[in-house]
Parts: structure tokens; sequence; C-alpha cells
């Protein structure tokens, strides 16, 4: 074969042919023949991983098929980390976005398996309210997601801010607010009990601290 092609086989006369799979095989002469020796074009497929997993088939490095051949991917995320797709010469990948997923050599293709860390974001609150956004309880998001916070006080309650692993929260005294998730955070939204004080006076004077009517305090 020239380079980039093997020998697949004798055709033709092959009767007395020692070994028709042979590129180097012998043939007796015991009449007229005409045979053909075939060649098959091959490709090569480079595989490679991002940080976060593997290739586990074919594997990682360079693989030779023959041309058309249908060759099964694998890619296998280590814990903490998801896959998100295949890209580079991705044209005959049947779902870029599968982790196993098939791929069919019409050429010489280098493709690379691309891994996301993911992280835990745990909710949850004080007496007085509720996260709303989003939720209580834990969420899973991918390395860099930014995700909204909404706390909502109960009747007779206020949001305070907050607390936890608040580094990314962009304001932990606003109750509307966002995380940016660089890790696994705990974080827990703060309410306070609230009550009204009334006051009034009879003729003749009046408050003037903090003045008359309802005024709510912590």
């Amino acid at each position: 074969p020239t380079s980039g092609y093997r020998f697949v086989n004798w055709t033709g006369n092959v009767g007395t042919i020692a070994n028709v799979n042979a590129a180097a095989t012998n043939i007796t002469m015991n009449g007229d023949y005409s045979i053909t020796a075939n060649f098959i074009r091959q490709y090569n497929l480079t595989t490679s991983s991002t940080a976060g997993g593997t290739v586990g088939t074919p594997g990682e490095g360079v693989f030779t098929y023959d041309t058309g051949t249908v060759v099964s991917l694998v890619a296998t995320p280590t814990s903490g980390y998801r896959f998100v797709n295949w890209t580079g010469n991705v044209g005959t990948i049947a779902d870029v976005c599968d982790a196993t997923t098939t791929i069919t050599m019409n050429g010489d293709y280098a493709i690379t398996a691309n891994f996301v860390a993911i992280y835990d974001l745990t909710t949850n609150t004080t007496e007085g309210g509720s996260v709303i956004q989003p939720g209580e309880g834990v969420f899973t998001y991918d390395e860099g997601t930014v995700v909204d916070l909404v706390a909502t006080p109960d009747g007779g309650y206020r949001f305070v801010e907050w607390t936890g692993d608040v580094g990314t929260i962009a304001n932990v005294y606003d109750a509307t607010t966002t995380i940016t998730m660089n890790g696994d955070y705990a974080i827990t939204a703060n309410f306070i009990k609230q009550y009204d004080l009334t006051t009034s006076s009879t003729e003749g004077g009046s408050v003037t601290t903090p003045g008359e009517g309802i005024f709510p305090y912590d």
C-alpha cells in the first residue's frame, strides 16, 4: 500500500492464492488468471480532553481507521465535573452534546472532549421567611454561573442579610441579589421579627419622637 492506505485482499481468480487476505502470498499457475489487489484509504482520529475528564473510548491519542468507519466515542467526567460537548473536527459526530456518540471517519480528524466543573449551592433560612429563588435545598451549577437569589419575608418579619459562603454574593443586604458559583457554597437568608408601636396622645400635647401613628421595629 501507499502511504495512507492499507491492503484489504485479493479478488478475481483467486482459487489458487494461498491467502487472499495477505499482502504477501503466492498463487499457483494452473490457468490464466486475472487478479486485483484491493486497498482502502485510512484516516487518523486524534482525541484529547480538557481538565475534568477523559475520553474512555477509543482512548486519548491517535487512532487509525478505514474510511467510512463509524467509531464509538465515550467521554467520562471525573467527580465534580460534567461533560459539555465535543469540539474540533466535529462535522461527522452524531451528537456533539452527547458524551456517548459516534464519529464517521471520512478524513483526518482531531476532536476534544470538553468538561466543566460543577458546584453545589445549599440554601436555607432562619425563621420568618423563605428563599423563593432558586428555592431551598441543594442546587448544582456549572462553574461561573451567576445565580439569582430572592428571599421573601413572612408577614411580621423583614429580611436582614445573607450569611455563610457569601464572598461572591453581589449584595449581602439585598433580598434580591446574585451569587457567582466558583465553589461549593452554603448560604442562609436571615429574617427578624418585627413589632408595631402605635403612638397617640390626648388633647394638649403630642408625641414628637417617633411621631404619632404606627411604627414597625425589630
